[in-house]
């Protein structure tokens, strides 16, 4: 139903960009017409509490999958919710904040689309799965300046991370809409996306002919990606002739999207730019 919140489900370990490419969305949507929910939120357990049970943050039985599920049903009926709050400095639950759905809702975390939560519920899922190398280091990274680990205490625990990685994350890829990985190559970042199920009704090759752009970025239909899925995977160089396929899809977002020139952040790599922008086109391409 159009009076219903478009859902937006980003799916992928911590770590792995999800928080970069929500705010990217945001930027070109316009903040005032989207909620952004971190699904990290739903931890039952402090960090000690955790450790103690032996229990990752990938673990499943870590998290309140119940609560999450009901609070995303709600969100996508339009109703506002309770939501719990995790403070990653701490590494402890803290209260509750409420939550009202705009015309947007970007769910974020490592198993949204884990029972009993629902694919159907969304109208774009993406899962984020970066180079592995490039994963470990945007970890480390960001568990050391943000949420005051040490680097042998991250890498003390990248084993048995890497394993419920595997065992409890990597599971929900085939149910994607998307598959969105970075690649580092010397100092650039390029994307590879795989489009398919509702992500292959949009017609990218067009876009990119349009634009001039087939030097920056291939696409290629496929009977089966790594998943076994029909697909169009596309491959994006970070050239500045990326740019223009990004403004091209720019210009097919709704009036608030267009982003004027002085409210443009610091410039970005163009590879993260495009794929921001794609995401957000496919979002909206059953939304006049």
């Amino acid at each position: 139903m159009d009076d219903q919140p478009l859902m937006l489900g980003l799916i992928g370990a911590s770590g792995a960009g999800k928080t970069t490419l929500t705010r990217g969305i945001i930027r070109l949507l316009g903040a005032q017409g989207v909620t952004p929910i971190s699904l990290d939120d739903y931890l039952r357990y402090s960090r000690a509490e955790r450790a103690a049970l032996g229990l990752t943050d990938a673990d499943p039985a870590a998290t309140d999958l119940e609560r999450m599920a009901a609070d995303l049903v709600a969100l996508r009926a339009g109703q506002t919710i309770a939501k719990p709050v995790y403070d990653h400095v701490t590494g402890a639950p803290r209260g509750s904040e409420r939550v009202a759905p705009t015309g947007l809702v970007i769910a974020y975390g490592a198993l949204t689309l884990t029972p009993p939560v629902q694919a159907e519920l969304f109208d774009l899922t993406v899962y984020l799965d970066p180079d592995p190398e490039l994963y470990r280091r945007w970890r480390e990274e960001r568990d050391v300046k943000q949420r005051g680990y040490t680097i042998d205490q991250v890498r003390a625990a990248w084993p048995a991370r890497e394993r419920d990685i595997q065992r409890y994350i990597a599971p929900q890829r085939p149910l994607a809409d998307v598959v969105l990985r970075f690649v580092p190559v010397v100092d650039r970042l390029d994307v590879q996306m795989s489009l398919r199920r509702r992500a292959l009704a949009f017609d990218v090759a067009n876009v990119i002919q349009m634009a001039g752009a087939t030097t920056a970025i291939q696409t290629q239909s496929v009977p089966a990606d790594g998943d076994g899925l029909p697909a169009v995977l596309v491959t994006a160089t970070n050239d500045p002739a990326l740019d223009r396929v990004s403004e091209a899809l720019r210009a097919r977002l709704p009036v608030r999207g267009q982003v004027m020139t002085s409210e443009e952040p610091a410039p970005a790599q163009a590879s993260l730019t495009f794929a921001q922008t794609l995401i957000a086109t496919l979002l909206l391409q059953g939304r006049g």
